[in-house]
């Protein structure tokens, strides 16, 4: 392998910021002592920055423990996704599996595969935590070995935790970065998509994100968020500088709905 291959997310996921990640990380001050993303997601963000150390976290338990067991063990997760098939049957077979049945790297492998052959890459669960996402029928290969191996090597340094937002980043000091990057408040469509986990992320949850922003910037944190870009976020994140940021949204059906503008919202 190619030791200087920069790592990508090994997961599509709704929300993600592939496509300005970097762009993103540019803006980010530099240095930290610790680097802070309570809502990980795919990770773009976080191997774009490539911090030494860092502390991450997200409510998806089972998107937590595929990136433990891609980080203990890539090679075993490899290997059992070798021997996935790419079928209807095979799919509504393997959905139909709750992951808590399975080992760590089973269950990573489950979600690779499912990410990678479900429709559009979608994660969605209903309120009984079911993954039920209808089969995409795509012919794409599950993973890269060089890639794995690479955001294998990204993670080494990273601690990663299942927990909400506010215990994630309960440690940080005024030397520390967070970059929070919830699911968005509404904006109508297939944007307002949140279903990643049981419980959806609210508008109490967003007002509850503000004032710990508020807070951290008393202490002196830095923080930087995404959000999209309506009169209510603005609201909440009132004096505190706001830009707007061209983006894309893959998972919209209809092409033209793809391209929306959000905020960054920093506080230095």
């Amino acid at each position: 392998m190619n030791t200087t291959l920069a790592a990508k997310p090994i997961l599509k996921w709704a929300g993600g910021k592939q496509a300005i990640a970097e762009y993103l990380a540019a803006q980010f001050p530099s240095p930290t002592a610790v680097y802070f993303e309570p809502f990980v997601g795919g990770g773009s963000v976080l191997v774009a920055v490539g911090p030494k150390r860092a502390i991450v976290a997200d409510m998806n338990e089972w998107l937590i423990d595929t990136y433990l067991a891609i980080r203990e063990d890539w090679e075993r997760v490899a290997s059992i996704l070798d021997g996935m098939r790419n079928t209807k049957s095979e799919y509504l077979r393997i959905r139909a599996i709750q992951p808590s049945t399975l080992d760590l790297f089973q269950r990573a492998a489950h979600l690779v595969y499912l990410n990678k052959t479900c429709f559009r890459g979608l994660f969605r669960v209903n309120q009984r935590n079911q993954f039920n996402v209808p089969y995409g029928g795509y012919d794409r290969r599950y993973y890269d070995r060089d890639n794995f191996e690479a955001f294998a090597a990204a993670l080494k340094h990273v601690q990663v935790f299942c927990c909400d937002f506010e215990l994630s980043i309960a440690d940080a000091v005024a030397r520390d970065f967070i970059y929070f990057d919830p699911p968005y408040y509404k904006l109508g469509g297939y944007s307002d998509f949140n279903r990643y986990t049981r419980l959806q992320f609210r508008e109490k949850d967003h007002i509850r994100l503000a004032a710990v922003c508020r807070e951290l910037d008393r202490k002196g944190v830095r923080w930087a968020v995404s959000n999209s870009d309506t009169a209510f976020v603005k609201t909440l994140f009132k004096g505190y500088r706001m830009s707007c940021v061209a983006n894309r949204r893959e998972i919209n059906l209809r092409s033209q709905d793809r391209d929306i503008s959000e905020l960054l919202i920093t506080n230095y």
